[in-house]
């Protein structure tokens, strides 16, 4: 979908506050949601903005006026962009993205996406706990749910997992977890 789940938010934002990051890649940004975090709370939603915030997505018909809160969006697949990238990050957003792709892309997409990351940055990684069926949403066939992660295969990548995608109070089964470059 091109929304997240709510329920990870308060995580994302909370690892978001304590490394502060002044470039970040938001890759698979739906409607822009995680542009509104971070001019609100890492930028306190004053120009000029601190935080350099690049969103990529690839298809053009989310576009709305929250991508106006990027510095740049980049309409192309996640995997082209990580392809020809040479810009590094302090963080990568992966919100509501890996379910996405087989699990063999999935984890070439991370890996890719921590090469591009600086000594210290963070990478974010939100997914469902559980498998949902998904075809294509609003006529974007990449919406289309093709894998499942769990706790221990992000632990075993070492990732820090900070909610366990147990059900909780919002009926909410998520992930989200952070990997932070050495």
């Amino acid at each position: 979908m091109p929304i997240g789940s709510y329920t990870a938010l308060p995580h994302v934002v909370h690892s978001l506050l304590e490394f502060r990051p002044q470039r970040l890649l938001d890759l698979g940004i739906g409607f822009g949601f995680f542009g509104g975090v971070v001019r609100q709370w890492l930028d306190y939603g004053v120009k000029p903005w601190k935080s350099y915030l690049v969103g990529v997505e690839s298809f053009e018909g989310y576009g709305n006026p929250m991508w106006d809160l990027y510095n740049l969006v980049v309409v192309d697949t996640i995997e082209n962009y990580l392809a020809s990238c040479e810009e590094t990050f302090q963080g990568v957003v992966l919100s509501d993205v890996v379910e996405h792709f087989s699990r063999e892309d999935g984890w070439a997409v991370m890996n890719r996406a921590t090469e591009l990351l600086e000594p210290g940055g963070r990478m974010l990684v939100a997914t469902p706990s559980v498998f949902v069926e998904q075809g294509a949403v609003h006529g974007n066939p990449r919406e289309a749910h093709q894998s499942l992660w769990t706790t221990d295969d992000l632990a075993e990548l070492g990732f820090k997992v900070l909610l366990d995608g147990k059900p909780d109070q919002f009926l909410s089964e998520m992930i989200v977890a952070e990997w932070t470059k050495k």
